[in-house]
């Protein structure tokens, strides 16, 4: 789905660097799923996974999208986006706000433009919901798999397990849930560890104690095409 910071296109590569730096297999945790491309693809090599987010919209879209008979609509008016943007947390909400907008940033403008290969108009709605289906039946396969979960992640009491964080980066534009102490997210990430849990994080930067074992260079998105500049991202951990 789209999503802004979204890493459909490096959650292979970031799942294979989890899977060859961790050895716990039994349970696997997402405090930040977002549009859910790396949960869909780490999720499977664990007994049991779950998920979270302090976006209530997107928790109630996962939870329905998992859990209900609910499905994304492939068509969203131009009016309903705009309708949406006031009314009560909802899966729709979720869906519209993210997987319609354009870039995937919560309510920032209804997605349109562009064509396909064979010259027809584009419709973003369509391709998110399509996006999500596709990771609603990926995910069913598994038998592990838990209720996602709204709240902070500095609430989720960590013993154990294989954790990654793709949080808001420090510095950067803030997501619909406002601004992000990263100070107090490295703190955090440091308690989990001590308490035994193997933390993996995607971000920029680091403490210096932290180590990156995967560096990936990416283009900025929502910025004009020639004004976008290289960041290098990077996922970090803390090793034994």
């Amino acid at each position: 789905m789209r999503y802004v910071g979204g890493k459909s296109k490096i959650a292979g590569r970031i799942r294979d660097a989890i899977l060859a730096n961790s050895t716990d297999r039994r349970a696997y945790l997402e405090p930040f799923v977002g549009g859910g491309s790396t949960f869909e693809r780490n999720a499977l090599a664990f007994s049991f996974a779950v998920a979270g987010d302090l976006s209530e919209d997107l928790v109630m879209m996962w939870n329905a999208l998992l859990f209900s008979d609910w499905e994304p609509p492939p068509v969203v008016s131009e009016s309903e986006y705009s309708s949406l943007r006031s009314a009560e947390p909802s899966a729709l909400r979720g869906f519209v706000g993210l997987g319609g907008s354009f870039g995937g940033k919560w309510f920032a403008g209804y997605a349109r433009g562009g064509t396909n290969s064979d010259g027809t108009p584009r419709n973003h709605q369509a391709e998110s919901a399509r996006s999500l289906i596709k990771t609603r039946n990926i995910l069913q396969s598994m038998g592990g798999l838990g209720r996602f979960r709204h709240t902070s992640y500095d609430n989720w009491g960590l013993d154990g397990g294989v954790v990654y964080c793709d949080p808001p980066y420090a510095s950067t534009q803030g997501y619909s849930t406002g601004s992000f102490d990263s100070i107090a997210f490295w703190e955090k990430m440091e308690e989990w560890a001590g308490r035994g849990a193997q933390v993996f994080v995607s971000e920029y930067t680091a403490p210096d104690n932290w180590v990156d074992i995967l560096s990936i260079d990416h283009r900025q998105s929502l910025t004009l095409a020639h004004q976008r500049n290289t960041r290098t991202e990077k996922l970090f951990t803390l090793l034994a």
